[in-house]
């Protein structure tokens, strides 16, 4: 575990979703994980392109945990490196 690890004690929300997604579904994944981070829950989510990057940049302030599949030694995508940095 690398960062906030208070946060795993909160309650969660999983938002996932396409990779390559929309720019109505980007919105819509900020939209929404901004308002539940709001709501006092933590937004938990993979770190790919797409959906998952969108809600966790949105869940920032409010609490997101990123669970990597490679594990944490290894970022993917690299372009998510510098979100990865912000979130821990």
């Amino acid at each position: 575990v690398k960062g906030h690890a208070h946060l795993l004690q909160k309650d969660m929300i999983g938002i996932v979703g396409a990779r390559n997604a929309s720019a109505n579904g980007l919105n819509f994944a900020r939209t929404i994980a901004h308002a539940l981070g709001q709501a006092g829950l933590v937004t938990v989510s993979g770190l790919a392109k797409g959906i998952d990057a969108a809600a966790h940049g949105a869940s920032i302030d409010s609490g997101t945990v990123a669970v990597i599949a490679g594990g944490i030694d290894t970022i993917y995508p690299p372009e998510n490196a510098k979100l990865c940095e912000a979130i821990i």
